[in-house]
């Protein structure tokens, strides 16, 4: 099939997405428990706009005439890697199935993709309306399954030639050796965070608030690239400690198909009880608990907003993913040390700063290990934007131009030319 021609079905795809778009967001709701005003307005469309995005370099990749020495015409042909194996997370299932299935279809390759057992509902959905949308039969399979046998049997296949991968570390690891261990093929990883969020004293507390409470509880906490460490400087620590509370506990938790709900629940058991595992943690960790520390009802997986302050860096709490709605607020004093303690992590995949200062901001997008650097802003997400992280965090990036690269074979051909006109 030409690119053209793949762009073309593509933007179909696009359209049909946009004209069943409540219904694949209520779909995503009941798939994730997240708000389906979230679903609605936020991530379906992104999901288009994603599309857009990649059919429009469907018909731009190519390679090139590279000079050399000697009578040589040399090229390079970007070539399609093959069958691409994808393994999505639970958390964001219908805008990570695009993130991964986007490019590599720009790109000329079949798909077999496997969703999260939790969230199967928005792949199936979408792949349906790719099919309509004219994709031909075989091209983009999507298999519902768990980890340990679908999951291991995709990352295992010597028929599959590159993987992609979005969850916790430790599977990461496991999906990272079974492809070494087949066919080498290669992979992407995009893993998790503790990603600091750092206030300095010049800030507008009040904005910083706000901006760190949508850093850390959007989607219930359970965001790989969420504000997990509140770094706050000293001299606004107890204002912004008394407004982290306050807006914390004016937090809406419920029915997420109710309007005015920000939060949901969390998306189930295993989950739910890890979180509030990690708030005993800190309660015994000699943290102070500001607000929250409980479920919320007894009935569902809802977790009351939790704001600790107090917080040292060799708590659990500011050194593991929890992975849900617990805000620990850590205080700083000088620059240097900031960036120290933001640094000293397994992880790296986000960070964000919080000043009025050129300087500071110059200073720390520098300094900080991260794969995205937030100034003065938080989960600013576009099409173009590279995601990805550093050390733990993962391997390779996701979305924008980087992500072509994945889905791509570079050949090299050379063949002698007799009596070159030019060289």
């Amino acid at each position: 099939m030409t690119p053209y021609e793949r762009s073309r079905i593509m933007l179909r795809a696009a359209d049909l997405i946009e004209k069943n778009m409540e219904e694949l967001a209520a779909l995503e709701t009941w798939n994730n428990g997240k708000p389906y005003v979230q679903s609605l307005k936020s991530e379906v469309p992104m999901v288009v706009r994603l599309l857009h995005y990649y059919a429009g370099w469907a018909d731009k990749i190519h390679g090139l005439t590279v000079p050399g020495d000697g009578n040589y015409h040399i090229q390079t042909l970007h070539e399609p890697i093959g069958v691409a194996g994808q393994i999505v997370p639970w958390n964001f299932p219908v805008l990570l199935f695009t993130w991964k299935v986007a490019p590599a279809l720009a790109c000329g390759n079949t798909i077999v993709l496997k969703s999260a057992e939790q969230t199967p509902l928005t792949a199936l959905y979408l792949a349906k309306l790719f099919h309509e949308a004219g994709l031909p039969p075989g091209v983009l399979n999507v298999v519902s399954g768990y980890g340990p046998t679908a999951g291991a049997a995709l990352a295992s296949h010597m028929d599959v030639d590159k993987l992609s991968f979005t969850g916790h570390c430790d599977t990461g690891k496991i999906v990272q050796e079974l492809a070494a261990k087949s066919n080498l093929k290669p992979v992407t990883l995009e893993l998790g965070g503790k990603s600091p969020f750092i206030i300095f004293d010049d800030a507008d507390v009040d904005q910083a608030v706000e901006l760190a409470h949508f850093a850390l509880f959007y989607n219930q906490g359970q965001c790989c690239c969420a504000g997990s460490r509140t770094y706050v400087h000293e001299r606004v620590y107890d204002e912004f400690v008394e407004k982290a509370k306050a807006r914390a506990m004016r937090r809406i938790v419920g029915d997420p198909f109710k309007n005015g709900v920000e939060q949901g629940p969390q998306i189930d058991p295993e989950q739910f009880q890890k979180v509030l595992r990690y708030i005993r943690s800190g309660i015994e960790s000699n943290a102070t608990l500001e607000c929250g520390g409980d479920r919320l009802g007894n009935r569902g997986y809802f977790v009351q907003p939790t704001v600790f302050s107090d917080v040292t860096d060799d708590m659990l709490i500011a050194q593991d993913e929890i992975f849900g709605p617990v805000q620990s607020i850590l205080k700083f004093k000088e620059t240097d040390d900031v960036i120290r303690r933001a640094n000293k992590t397994r992880f790296g995949l986000a960070a964000g700063v919080f000043t009025k200062s050129a300087d500071t901001a110059n200073t720390m997008m520098r300094a900080l290990r991260a794969g995205t650097v937030w100034i003065n802003c938080y989960d600013v997400f576009d099409a173009a934007i590279p995601f990805g992280g550093y050390k733990l965090s993962g391997i390779g990036r996701e979305k924008g131009i980087y992500s072509l690269n994945a889905y791509l074979q570079v050949k090299a051909v050379v063949q002698p030319v007799k009596n070159p006109a030019w060289l």
